[in-house]
């Protein structure tokens, strides 16, 4: 029930979202992200009250709401992962002082064997299954489970097992510690290299002076549109040039 509750919520949530941002007329740019924060609280409290995963309805709201054309997309992003960044840097701290290093290496032997799999097996695996529906190489599909680094998410679901009292809580959750630490800094650290490798690695932008009505990023390439005075684009907002859904 919570997780279809958070679904729905999410995806109708997002809906709203979106069209509440793009038609509240607000006097400051600066004053959207503000907005933005007080509809995504509102929508996890409600749909938290009604006893759905509200954590799923933000997140699934996110993904409506990143894919829809939203009034001042662009600083709402930036806000928002400027956000994320501290919010992170928080948690990782935090989560840094219920570390004790001591315990570390007790669970240094299975955390190594665990990090391999995860790293060589399961992720690859998962990521091949996740993305087998989208127009993707393998190439690319190897780097995207190369990329996924995941710490936050599990060493946070590991505090649940210690917080609820788990038979050997603190081994958990110092191993998923070991195994996270280890996954960033041998996959984060070679980014650039297994990019090189598997032959994904672009660089440049292209520019391309042509008319946005009629431009196609077939090629999934960074594109910079140049708007002429006096044009049908000049003096518009982003969301109301009706570009193609690839943009």
């Amino acid at each position: 029930m919570e997780m279809g509750l958070g679904a729905a919520f999410g995806y109708f949530g997002g809906k709203a979202l979106a069209w509440t941002i793009n038609h509240i007329r607000l006097q400051w740019e600066g004053l959207y992200p503000v907005l933005s924060i007080a509809l995504v609280l509102l929508l996890f409290a409600v749909c938290s009250k009604l006893h759905g995963n509200g954590f799923l309805a933000v997140y699934a709201a996110g993904l409506v709401v990143s894919g829809s054309n939203v009034l001042h997309g662009r600083s709402l992003l930036v806000f928002h992962d400027g956000l994320a960044w501290l919010l992170q840097i928080t948690m990782f701290l935090t989560l840094g002082l219920q570390v004790y290093p001591s315990q570390l290496w007790a669970v240094a032997g299975a955390g190594v064997l665990v990090a391999i799999f995860l790293i060589a097996v399961a992720r690859p695996l998962s990521v091949l299954a996740a993305l087998a529906p989208f127009r993707f190489g393998v190439r690319e599909k190897l780097f995207v489970g190369w990329a996924g680094l995941r710490g936050a998410a599990p060493i946070i679901l590991a505090t649940i097992a210690v917080t609820s009292g788990v038979p050997h809580s603190q081994t958990i959750f110092h191993l998923v510690f070991f195994v996270a630490a280890l996954s960033v800094a041998v996959q984060g650290t070679t980014l650039d290299k297994m990019a090189k490798w598997l032959g994904v690695l672009q660089v440049g932008v292209t520019e391309k002076n042509v008319p946005a009505a009629t431009a196609v990023n077939s090629d999934k390439q960074p594109v910079k549109f140049t708007v002429a005075a006096g044009s049908w684009a000049d003096g518009k907002r982003v969301m109301d040039l009706r570009l193609p859904k690839a943009f």
